[in-house]
Formats: structure tokens, sequence, C-alpha cells
């Protein structure tokens, strides 16, 4: 008797299994990038403008990631209070992109054993103006992992040559009594 319970058992499962759950399979559907795992929102610091200069303030960020860092500094509204404003009004961020930053013979020697990163930037809209270049690089430059960015106005395909920004070329921008990045 038990030997013809397991048998039924083991038909039974073997019928299961041949059956599968009823959903016939598909090809790989392919839907775009990856998904970014972001956690709850955060404060950050970014740079708006106050009387012509550069102003460190803090903002909620969605998520650590320098795309999401980009995207609240192009979002971020003006704050009548403070007398905050940005230059970015007018301009669209398109893309950042990240790769490893390889400096030129003339460059600062980082050591060998921190890992630098370039921040490509790309934005569309009407010109970037001085101070937008400003508040982009070094609202970048608060990150340690960005040594420097690259600014360019089109698609990441059609940008020509990118020209590379630290935020000490824009020192002349800084807070009355403070300092920017280098």
């Amino acid at each position: 008797m038990r030997r013809v319970w397991r048998s039924g058992l083991a038909l039974l499962v073997a019928l299961l299994a041949a059956a599968g759950c009823g959903v016939p399979p598909t090809g790989v559907v392919d839907t775009g990038p990856a998904p970014i795992a972001r956690g709850g929102a955060s404060l950050t610091r970014i740079y708006l403008v106050r009387d012509g200069r550069l102003q460190l303030t803090s903002v909620a960020v969605g998520s650590p990631h320098v795309s999401d860092l980009m995207a609240t500094l192009f979002k971020a509204d003006a704050e009548p209070t403070e007398r905050l404003t940005t230059a970015l009004d007018e301009l669209h961020l398109a893309e950042v992109q990240l790769v490893r930053y390889e400096p030129d013979a003339s460059s600062r020697n980082d050591p060998d054993n921190t890992i630098t990163l370039r921040m490509r930037v790309f934005v569309s809209g009407r010109r970037i103006s001085r101070i937008a270049m400003a508040q982009i690089t070094c609202t970048a430059r608060l990150r340690s992992e960005v040594w420097a960015v690259e600014i360019a106005h089109g698609t990441p395909g059609d940008t020509g040559h990118l020209k590379v920004h630290t935020c000490r070329e824009y020192w002349d921008l800084a807070p009355r009594n403070g300092h920017l990045p280098p």
C-alpha cells in the first residue's frame, strides 16, 4: 500500500512539474537602463547665487548619487527670503557621466592609491553663463571623488571637445569672507 501511495505521489509531482505554472515563456525584453536603488532623502550642499556670488546652501536630495546631486541643483528653487537665486534657469540637465580622471603631466599629482573621477555634465537650453558653469563645477567639486568637471552644451554624442573645469577658475565668485573648493 505504501508503495502504491509513493508511486501515486511521485506521479502527481511529475505531472505538476510538467504542467509548470501555466504561463508560457517569453524572450528577453529590453526596457532601458537598469534601475538605481535609492534610499531615503538626505541633506546635501549645493551652490546657489546671492548678489552675483556663489552661496553654499543645504537642500534635500533623493540619494548621494552624483546624478541625483546634479538633478537637485538644476531643480533648486530660488529662496527669496535668503535672497538666493540660480543661474541655471532655462537650462536642462540632459545627462551626467562619471569617468576615471587621468590628469596630464602639468596637473597636480594625486596619490596613486586615490581614485578620482571626472564628471561630465551635458546640458541643453540657453547659452551657459559663467556663473552657471561655476554653480555646476563647484557643486560637483564638493564631492571628494570628483576632481574635475566637463560641461557640454548639447547631447552626449554631439559635443566636440570637452573642456575640463575646476572650481579654482571661479574663486573670484566666492562668497564674501568665504572660499570655494579647488
